[in-house]
C-alpha cells in the first residue's frame, strides 16, 4: 500500500547515540564490542589526566578492562605512521584509536583507514575536540568505523556527547536512560547555528595567528602555523620554551586571559623514556582561547599580552 506519509523510521538515519558525555559514548562502545581474550586497543601516546576530571578517553578503557598499548606521535601530535603500522602489523588489536587533537587533522586519514583495514583493526576517531572539521569535504568522525564527539566542549552546554556508528556490520544496544544526554542540551544544539560557530572559531584562529606571526616571539612557538581549509580549531595551542610555561600561564591569568594546558599531566601508563616527545609537549603546551565568544578586541589583548610577556621572558633569560 502506498501511504500518505513516511512510515519507515530506519530510512536514511545516521546511527548515533546521544550520551551524557563523550566518555560515556566511548565506554558504551568498548563495553559492547566484545573483545576476545588477548585482544587490545592501540592508543596514541598523548593522553592527559586531572584530579578533578580524570581522563576522558583513558577512563573508559580502564573501566572496560581492555588491554592497551601506545603508538608514537610526532612533535605536532601527528601519528608516527611507521610505528603505528608496525604495532598494528603484530596483530591482536581489535581497535585503533586516533585523536584529532584540538580539532586538527594531523595525518592522511585515508591512509590511516587503509592501514587499519589491512591489519583487521576497527578505527575509532576521538572527535571530542571537533564538531565541524572536515577533510576533502567529509567530516572528521565519518572516516572510521566509530567516532565520538563532545557537545559541551564546542558550545555552552553542561553535558552532551555523540557516539557515531559508521560500520553497518556493528549493532550496539541502546544506551540507558541515565547515560542519555539531557533534552535541553539537544534543543540547544539544534538551535545553535554550527556554521556560524565554526566561522567564528576559524576567524579568531587566523586573526590571532596573523597577529603573532613574524613578531619575533623567541619564547613562544605556534604549534600549527597553518590552518588548513576545512579545519575548525578548538583552541590555539602554543609551545612555551625554556620551561617558562607556568610563568606565562599565570601572567596571562593576571591580565584577564583564562587559558589551559592540554595536557599538562600525562597518564602514568605512558612511559616517559619510551615516549619522550609526548612529555616534552606536555611540559610546554598552552592552549589559548579562540572560541565563538571571543571578539577581535579580545584577540588584540591576548596578542598584546603575549608580546609583552615574551619580552619580559627574553629579558629574564638575558639577565641569567
Amino acid at each position: 500500500m502506498i501511504t500518505k506519509e513516511a512510515k519507515e523510521k530506519e530510512s536514511y538515519i545516521r546511527r548515533m547515540h546521544f550520551t551524557l558525555s563523550a566518555r560515556e559514548g566511548c565506554f558504551h562502545l568498548l563495553n559492547n564490542l566484545q573483545f576476545q581474550e588477548g585482544e587490545k586497543i592501540l592508543l596514541p601516546s598523548y593522553i592527559g589526566i586531572t584530579d578533578k576530571e580524570g581522563s576522558g578517553v583513558f577512563d573508559p578503557i580502564i573501566e572496560s578492562g581492555i588491554a592497551f598499548d601506545f603508538y608514537k606521535l610526532n612533535k605536532n601530535l601527528s601519528i608516527d605512521m611507521e610505528d603505528f603500522e608496525r604495532k598494528l602489523s603484530k596483530g591482536g588489536y581489535r581497535v585503533a584509536l586516533v585523536i584529532h587533537y584540538f580539532g586538527f587533522l594531523q595525518n592522511d586519514i585515508d591512509l590511516v583507514v587503509n592501514i587499519c583495514k589491512e591489519y583487521g583493526a576497527y578505527l575509532l576517531e576521538d572527535c571530542a575536540h571537533t564538531f565541524s572539521s572536515r577533510f576533502n569535504g567529509k567530516l572528521l568522525g565519518e572516516f572510521g568505523d566509530f567516532s565520538f564527539n563532545s557537545i559541551h566542549k564546542i558550545i555552552a552546554t553542561q553535558d552532551g556527547g555523540i557516539l557515531r556508528i559508521n560500520n553497518g556490520q556493528i549493532k550496539l544496544p541502546e544506551i540507558g536512560d541515565n547515560e542519555k544526554v539531557k533534552m535541553e542540551t539537544l534543543e540547544y544544539l539544534y538551535k545553535t547555528d554550527m556554521e556560524l560557530v565554526s566561522r567564528a572559531r576559524v576567524r579568531n584562529y587566523r586573526y590571532l595567528l596573523n597577529s603573532l606571526k613574524g613578531q619575533g616571539l623567541s619564547q613562544i612557538e605556534i604549534m600549527y602555523p597553518v590552518l588548513n581549509e576545512g579545519i575548525v580549531p578548538l583552541n590555539f595551542p602554543i609551545i612555551v620554551k625554556n620551561g617558562n610555561r607556568e610563568e606565562l600561564y599565570f601572567q596571562l591569568i593576571d591580565n584577564g586571559v583564562i587559558t589551559t594546558s592540554l595536557y599538562y599531566r600525562m597518564i602514568k601508563s605512558i612511559n616517559p623514556k619510551e615516549f619522550p616527545i609526548s612529555y616534552q609537549i606536555s611540559n610546554s603546551i598552552l592552549n589559548l582561547p579562540i572560541h565563538q565568544d571571543i571578539t577581535l578586541s579580545d584577540l588584540d589583548i591576548i596578542a598584546s599580552v603575549l608580546k609583552k610577556i615574551n619580552t619580559g621572558l627574553e629579558l629574564g633569560m638575558s639577565d641569567a
